[in-house]
């Protein structure tokens, strides 16, 4: 990853009251707002030696190295705003540490002060206590407290203000769309139930508010943090502990309304050495359940205890021992003990929801679960797949083997497997009634149609599970599921509907604090964003995103990001950058084994190689991805590969074999205007016949065409207005460029041979 620069500063956001509406009205008059702002604003923020980090759609984002040049900045923007026709702005401003990285900043505190600006009052400002902090000593100012934002998933605490003096508004709380914290029971002279209650009363108010166990607060979403059982017994015993934990998590998480904090962010931290203020500090949660188990001969002895760090004693505590032959049971023990104690309303009750297992069946499951999560290379896969089948041999209703045995094969790419065996899961979860299971086989069926690129089939099954998840409450499963019918429209091109679903999932990850859920979520926008054209906003979200997934140490999720930067990096013309991103994460799809992801990097990098003139390089990616994709059957990324392999034999005068490989792109994905075209450049170059009319009657279909193909139309058709067009949207795309990168991007091939046909028919 390329360097980051961390500083101390102060963070401002900006938005323009009314931005969409008056877009909507009177879109040039909205255009010319922007322009108005950047140049009446600019110069302000230059002067108090600030620095104009980037804007987001009508918002700005600025740094002042002091919060006094922030304010005062902040100060003139209001005074100045009240003089310009639409400009009513909401600012919000805080301290904290940043990272600078090209010409954007990420961070938590960055996250913060996005969320303190929504409190201002039009033509106000809303700071964080920092900020009020360094106020408060200034004579001239006058601040008003408002109260503790609700900021999930930020780890700190934080409070809100808005400055009063200065002739500022005061932000009316009832006006704002955000959140503040519950701030308890606040006794007053306004508590009259409180005055004349009886003494018996006044007791059970004091308990009901104060002292209550096992309630959650009302506005507060009940969560807790699983430990890891600490196993008592000899290391390869290890897999019981991690086992039946890992299985506690996912069904406390889906039973009820509570938020669970995920495994990976409790791994990520020293959990055995940490106090349990801290830890539930670190994981954003009330409660934390710690326990122990030991296997001594065919007799596991257990221990649990439940904490309540908010009033810092522990609410729940037993031991019990049960025989091995119970073994499956006893994580269902453990799940009804959590919700009971946390006073939770059951909306789907796990143990109702299975059938009895084979405890030897089950010890095989948990063996395979603990070696995939800890697994390193290939080797280790096929020692899982062993495991869960001996599982399923022994016990073939044991539907958790069945599931975890299809998501070694869906990781790989080893679709018709995992479609087979998650169909099983399905049937088997029918017969039972189990509606979260029957949501859970759904939505693995909807993500291997969405793998082998049928769209509509994908999208169809996961309407089915939002429905169901819907229906039983399982918040967790609506925030994954919303996640996927995001990525599927992203796909399809419904961006705007793409980037609501994700937005909704974001919040459900946001408000339940998964962090790794949250990470996946930002990646996604940031995609949308890119696809939109808005590729700062798209870098923006990105960098969020890896920042939390280098937290939780997830290769996989680094691994998507740095393909995505890859993607990213490309649009911007650094190829050298794009490059180095699909080449890391290349790295980690090898070492995950990840087939799918191979591939696709592997293609990617021969498409940078290619656009950089140097043929020999693509073609060897190109055919070491299509190599693995003819191996797991994804047969459209065999129709792009062999497009790729086509174009680059076109380019090297091989026509002959262009032909052979094109006309097999076309064999597997017909009426494809890239394949056709080239296909026929190829022919026109060895004097046979081509189909112009098909030629024409592809041109029409798509909305675009990139400036590569319609360069090869000219070559094809020696039509001047297609090499017209190449040009303008070559120009286009390196006008947004900085000097020095859009010089590189114009000087590689076949940006340069487009450049010199449109000279050379010029002049």
């Amino acid at each position: 990853m390329p360097d980051q620069q961390r500083k101390l500063a102060a963070i401002v956001f900006t938005d323009i009251v009314g931005f969409t509406k008056l877009t909507a009205d009177d879109q040039q008059k909205a255009i010319d707002l922007l322009d108005i702002q950047r140049k009446e604003f600019k110069p302000l923020v230059d002067s108090h030696g600030g620095k104009w980090v980037k804007e987001m759609g009508d918002g700005l984002i600025l740094t002042f190295d002091t919060i006094t040049n922030a304010v005062q900045c902040c100060l003139k923007f209001q005074e100045k705003a009240k003089s310009i026709e639409h400009l009513s702005l909401r600012i919000g401003i805080h301290l904290g540490e940043i990272m600078e990285k090209e010409g954007d900043i990420i961070g938590d505190d960055v996250n913060v002060a996005a969320r303190i600006e929504p409190f201002s009052a039009p033509g106000g400002i809303a700071i964080s206590n920092k900020v009020n902090d360094a106020l408060v000593r200034e004579k001239e100012f006058t601040t008003k407290y408002l109260g503790k934002p609700q900021l999930k998933g930020v780890g700190q605490e934080v409070k809100v203000y808005c400055i009063t003096s200065h002739d500022l508004p005061e932000t009316d709380l009832s006006q704002v769309s955000a959140k503040l914290e519950p701030e308890g029971f606040q006794w007053n002279v306004k508590n009259s139930i409180g005055v004349a209650a009886s003494v018996i009363g006044l007791l059970f108010l004091l308990n009901f508010f104060f002292l209550r166990i096992g309630y959650a607060d009302k506005d507060e979403t009940p969560s807790i943090a699983i430990l890891p059982f600490e196993n008592k017994g000899p290391e390869t015993d290890e897999f019981y502990a991690y086992g039946i934990s890992s299985d506690l998590i996912a069904d406390v998480t889906s039973a009820g309304l509570i938020r669970v904090a995920s495994l990976s962010d409790v791994e990520k931290l020293d959990y055995k050495n940490i106090k349990n203020s801290e830890l539930a500090k670190d994981l954003f949660v009330r409660y934390v359940a710690k326990g122990t188990l030991w296997k001594m001969d065919s007799v596991f002895q257990l221990s649990m205890e439940i904490f309540d760090t908010k009033e810092n004693k522990v609410v729940y505590t037993k031991r019990w021992q049960t025989d091995w032959k119970d073994l499956a049971t006893i994580k269902d023990d453990l799940s009804d003990n959590i919700l009971e104690t946390l006073e939770i309303k059951i909306l789907q009750d796990p143990e109702n929801q299975i059938v009895e297992s084979n405890p030897e069946a089950y010890e095989y499951y948990l063996r395979a679960k603990h070696k995939y999560a800890k697994r390193e290379n290939t080797d280790d896969i096929e020692l899982v797949r062993g495991l869960l089948n001996k599982a399923i041999e022994i016990d073939e209703n044991l539907i958790l083997a069945i599931t975890a045995l299809a998501k070694t094969y869906t990781d790989v790419g080893e679709y018709d497997k995992a479609m087979e065996l998650n169909n099983a899961a399905l049937k088997q979860s029918e017969e039972i009634g189990d509606k979260g299971g029957i949501g859970q086989s759904l939505i693995h069926i909807g993500n291997v149609y969405f793998y082998k690129n049928e769209i509509e089939m994908s999208l169809d099954y996961f309407y089915k599970t939002l429905a169901i998840f819907e229906e039983i409450g399982d918040k967790a499963g609506m925030g994954t599921i919303l996640n996927n019918i995001g990525v599927i429209n992203s796909y399809k091109g419904d961006l705007d509907q793409a980037l609501n679903y994700h937005e909704r999932s974001l919040a459900i990850k946001d408000e339940l604090g998964d962090k790794g859920g949250i990470g996946n979520s930002l990646g996604n926008i940031g995609l949308v964003y890119e696809k939109k054209g808005d590729l700062n906003d798209a870098l923006n979200y990105y960098e969020r995103s890896l920042a939390i997934r280098d937290e939780l140490g997830d290769k996989r999720g680094i691994g998507t990001v740095f393909a995505n930067l890859g993607s990213l990096h490309w649009k911007k013309g650094d190829l050298n950058s794009a490059l180095d991103y699909l080449n890391q994460g290349l790295k980690i799809d090898t070492e995950l084994g990840d087939k799918r992801g191979m591939s696709l990097s592997l293609s990617n990098i021969g498409i940078g190689h290619w656009y950089k003139g140097e043929l020999n390089k693509a073609l060897d990616y190109y055919e070491r991805s299509l190599a693995i994709q003819e191996e797991i059957d994804d047969k459209n990324g065999m129709a792009e590969n062999y497009n790729n392999i086509g174009n680059v034999y076109l380019n090297k005068g091989n026509y002959e074999i262009a032909i052979k490989y094109l006309e097999k792109s076309l064999n597997i994905k017909n009426g494809q205007l890239t394949a056709t075209t080239l296909l026929s450049l190829a022919q026109k170059h060895l004097g046979k016949e081509y189909d112009l009319q098909e030629i024409h009657k592809l041109i029409e279909e798509p909305d675009e065409i990139d400036y590569g193909i319609n360069f090869s139309l000219y070559e094809l058709l020696e039509d001047k207005s297609y090499l017209e067009t190449a040009h303008t949207q070559l120009q286009k795309k390196a006008d947004k460029m900085d000097h020095e990168m859009k010089d590189k991007f114009l000087n590689y091939p076949v940006q340069k041979q487009i450049i010199e046909a449109w000279e050379k028919v010029n002049a």
